[in-house]
């Protein structure tokens, strides 16, 4: 597979599956990163839905308030015009 001659061929054999090797290291580190990091997520998630049902538990009944009666506007008073004696 690798190119040349001779030792050039053996060591460009060997260069290649050590890059494969460290490749695959990577690889699975990576993809063991990627699973803790999902595990961790669900397991803040369920935390957090844990908490709000306690939370949902621990509140009391509201009360029930009286219905208000809509505002009336004031009507506005209707001003008397100044006569001029100055």
């Amino acid at each position: 597979m690798a190119p040349g001659q001779g030792p050039v061929k053996i060591a460009a054999a060997l260069a290649i599956a050590a890059a494969g090797l460290g490749g695959g290291f990577a690889y699975k580190k990576f993809r063991t990163y990627l699973s803790e990091k999902k595990l961790r997520r669900e397991r803040e998630a369920s935390q957090k839905r844990q908490a709000r049902e306690e939370q949902k538990v621990e509140l009391p009944p509201r009360k029930r308030s009286a219905k208000k009666r809509p505002r009336t506007r004031k009507t506005v008073a209707t001003k008397s015009k100044r006569s001029d004696s100055a």
